[in-house]
């Protein structure tokens, strides 16, 4: 099924009547109370992000699935604004935003820049320590990069910083920051697709049988 599509914004419209949409989906798949409870998580994380990203943002949120699995999807057409994106990242002594925490904090800040220039996708680095881990990069399909849209899956980028982990202390910190974030326990893939100033993101769950 298709749950109805609801329009999102960062100022908090919407995201109530996202949550009893999931509520309903959970309800109509009759899924076990772990299931859901995961499929809950999920929606809250994804509308979490839209609420803390900058600028003006309205995307569409809906879910597709069944009792086996279901996608959470959101879209948008966004015009980030580059001045106020600027004066945020100025404000940081690093020249980076260093609010992005965590793995979905990541995603925002992959989302914004790639907004506002979607050719500095490739470039977003997270500072651990003096070594740099590109996770714009570690996550994004080679294939894709000669392509219009951008794609980045959270499964590549765990594989990424799985296969060097031992290499630093850079890559055990993002390993360390993995294996404690909700969404990268419990969601079987997340993917973010940016083309200029559009954006696609999916959370991939798949259900106990």
């Amino acid at each position: 099924m298709t749950t109805d599509h609801v329009y999102v914004k960062n100022d908090g419209s919407g995201l109530d009547k996202a949550l009893h949409v999931t509520d309903s989906f959970i309800k109509k798949q009759h899924l076990t109370k772990r299931d859901s409870m995961h499929v809950r998580l999920l929606a809250e994380e994804m509308l979490g992000m839209v609420r803390a990203i900058t600028g003006e943002f309205k995307a569409l949120f809906w879910i597709e699935g069944n009792n086996e699995q279901c996608h959470l999807r959101l879209t948008a057409d966004v015009e980030m604004d580059p001045d106020k994106r600027r004066e945020l990242m100025s404000a940081s002594t690093s020249g980076k935003n260093t609010s992005a925490r965590g793995i979905m904090g990541k995603i925002r800040e992959l989302v914004e820049i790639g907004m506002e220039n979607y050719e500095d996708v490739s470039r977003l680095q997270m500072q651990y320590g003096v070594d740099p881990i590109s996770y714009g990069m570690m996550g994004i399909d080679n294939e894709m990069m000669s392509q219009a849209m951008l794609t980045w899956s959270l499964n590549q980028y765990r594989e990424s910083v799985l296969d060097s982990k031992d290499e630093n202390e850079a890559y055990e910190e993002a390993w360390d920051e993995l294996e404690k974030s909700i969404v990268a326990n419990i969601a079987d893939d997340v993917q973010v697709g940016i083309m200029k100033d559009r954006l696609e993101m999916t959370i991939f769950k798949r259900f106990a049988v």
